[in-house]
């Protein structure tokens, strides 16, 4: 897991998988973090996952979470950023 703390985003396009996704920025220790759809830990090399439910392990709907969360971005102004904590650390 990426250390807890507050993080800019910058929307930039990811070579892996080209599109336009959310990057984190100034991660200790990580490069190329980004937040993007995904199931199961096996979707992620330690990006974030998002979703709107969870089953065990599984994450549910994360494509409708990701894009409406993606839309939100890509209208808000400002600066963006996420808080990220890790509560079982």
């Amino acid at each position: 897991a990426i250390p807890a703390g507050r993080y800019d985003i910058q929307i930039t396009r990811s070579q892996r998988f080209q599109r336009d996704l959310p990057l984190l920025l100034n991660v200790p220790g990580f490069t190329g973090i980004r937040i993007h759809p995904g199931n199961t830990i096996g979707d992620t090399e330690g990006c974030l996952l998002v979703g709107k439910d969870r089953s065990g392990t599984r994450i549910l709907q994360s494509k409708v979470a990701f894009e409406a969360l993606f839309a939100k971005l890509q209208t808000a102004t400002g600066p963006h950023f996420i808080a990220v904590e890790n509560p079982e650390a």
